[in-house]
């Protein structure tokens, strides 16, 4: 049995807010969703929408290797979830740079 692979790649452009008061519940909900760019297996690009957590709300344009967890909302149904944002390609600095150069 071969590994589960839980993270892709995607370049995130933007992060939208929307927000409102639930008219079943009448209390207030945030939704936060990246607009992303995601390149398919077949090298082909897509765009789309990537919904966040609250935790990652602050998260800034650029190329991140997502960690995907599986969750159940409120239909009942399995759906992906964002777990982290990890940068990707990112220039190491502060400590990260010093503990590279030792390593050389």
């Amino acid at each position: 049995m071969s590994a589960i692979v839980n993270s892709h790649l995607i370049d995130i452009v933007a992060v939208a807010h929307a927000s409102g008061i639930s008219r079943k519940t009448g209390q207030p909900w945030d939704m936060y969703r990246a607009q992303c760019v995601v390149t398919g297996p077949d090298k082909g690009v897509r765009i789309g929408q990537l919904l966040l957590p609250n935790t990652l709300k602050e998260t800034r344009p650029g190329k991140y290797l997502a960690e995907i967890g599986l969750d159940v909302n409120w239909e009942c149904e399995v759906v992906p979830v964002v777990i982290g944002l990890h940068p990707y390609g990112a220039k190491p600095t502060g400590k990260e740079a010093a503990g590279e150069a030792a390593k050389a």
